[in-house]
């Protein structure tokens, strides 16, 4: 009897095991069924937003160069110093110049003196012309004699007034009213004078603060959406707080390559797109030239637009431009799960082609499609594969 017994004693215990194995299997299971994430499609106000970083500048900024080259004498400013349009920035050594000027003051008067003589023998031999005493070979002779000595005198003077000039050009004068910037010439250097826009010492920078500019360069598809006169709302990090406000002067018709610098001479960057000119507006006392600013320009502002967060929004071929881009979503169909309706439930979505009108950081105005509180799922649901987009099938299998 014991044998029987324990015999069904162990047959219980074993059926129970397998029962609670069996229910904690299916718990496990419940537990572990991974839901879709989904949102729904509400009204909010979404604004289509342009933002880049640029870099501070004077709008009227005069790199000083000298149109003569010499040994810095004297400079009479500073960086950060201010000063009027015809103030003295720099003094060259004219001490070159000036016995050039007293040879060709020799020359002159010695040519001066050849030319009197030729007009003695001219007018001697035109009076002898006149009376047929010498022939015409003769006086056109004397005659040519004259004019030679004539054109060494004018072109002595040319010099002289050529060295007058240069001797003036060595007192170097502001242009125009400002801040004195990256002065980098000392007194005793030498500097070369500039024969073109590119050449020459630039000895230092003569800026209007009180004028100042954002410089950006934008991408082929946004530069596009910006146009001369547009309003731009400006911040930079180094004033926290504050808010500036622009308007685009300038968006060049070609894309251009612009070199920035950092801190540090190792620290350097590059950026290709259009040039884009904001001026600043109001007061810009606490901003300085190079400082990097952020500008922001609103391009389309929609109120209490039908929206879902940009996760919800797929397409087929990443590849296809915007405009001829199809767009769709998937929406549940089914209430959401919830454990004590049915720990088994499965989500159900059907995949619905919207249209897409603005879009920000985080979300899409639906113009098409959607109703409001419909739920969206915002991301792929596991029973909706990913279709093969253009760049995969010409990649081949992987």
């Amino acid at each position: 009897m014991k044998g029987i017994f324990y015999l069904l004693l162990f047959a219980a215990v074993l059926g129970g095991g397998w029962y609670a194995y069996k229910y904690w299997q299916e718990t496990q299971s419940a537990s572990n069924v991974e839901t879709t994430p989904v949102a729904p499609v509400i009204r909010r106000d979404i604004s289509d937003v342009l933002e880049e970083t640029g870099t501070i500048n004077p709008v009227n900024k005069v790199a000083i160069k000298s149109e003569v080259s010499g040994r810095v004498q004297k400079v009479y400013v500073e960086d950060g110093m201010s000063v009027t349009s015809g103030f003295v920035l720099v003094e060259l050594d004219k001490t070159d110049l000036l016995n050039t000027r007293k040879d060709l003051q020799y020359e002159l008067q010695e040519a001066e003196l050849n030319y009197s003589r030729a007009k003695i023998d001219h007018d001697r031999n035109y009076e002898l012309y006149k009376k047929k005493i010498i022939a015409v070979d003769a006086y056109d002779q004397v005659k040519v004699t004259l004019d030679l000595r004539s054109n060494t005198v004018m072109k002595i003077i040319s010099k002289l007034n050529s060295n007058s000039d240069d001797i003036r050009k060595t007192t170097i004068f502001s242009p125009a009213n400002g801040i004195v910037l990256n002065k980098n010439i000392e007194e005793g250097e030498m500097v070369v004078g500039a024969n073109s826009v590119s050449s020459g010492t630039e000895m230092m920078t003569v800026a209007d603060l009180n004028f100042l500019e954002v410089s950006s360069y934008v991408n082929e598809i946004d530069v596009t959406r910006l146009h001369v006169g547009q309003k731009i709302d400006i911040t930079v990090d180094s004033t926290p707080g504050v808010e500036y406000s622009g308007t685009v002067t300038h968006v060049a018709p070609m894309s251009s390559s612009s070199s920035s610098s950092g801190g540090s001479s190792s620290s350097s960057s590059s950026k290709d797109g259009f040039e884009v000119r904001v001026a600043v507006k109001g007061d810009v006392s606490q901003l300085k030239m190079g400082m990097t600013a952020n500008i922001t320009a609103t391009l389309k502002e929609v109120k209490n637009a039908l929206a879902v967060p940009l996760a919800a929004v797929f397409c087929d071929d990443y590849e296809v431009a915007p405009s001829a881009q199809k767009y769709y979503v998937f929406v549940q169909k089914n209430a959401a799960p919830t454990r004590e309706e049915n720990e088994k439930i499965v989500q159900e979505f059907e995949r619905r082609e919207v249209t897409v009108g603005v879009t920000d950081t985080t979300g899409a105005e639906i113009t098409s499609g959607l109703e409001e509180n419909e739920l969206v799922a915002v991301k792929r649901p596991a029973n909706m594969s990913e279709p093969t987009r253009v760049h995969d099938r010409m990649r081949g299998p992987r």
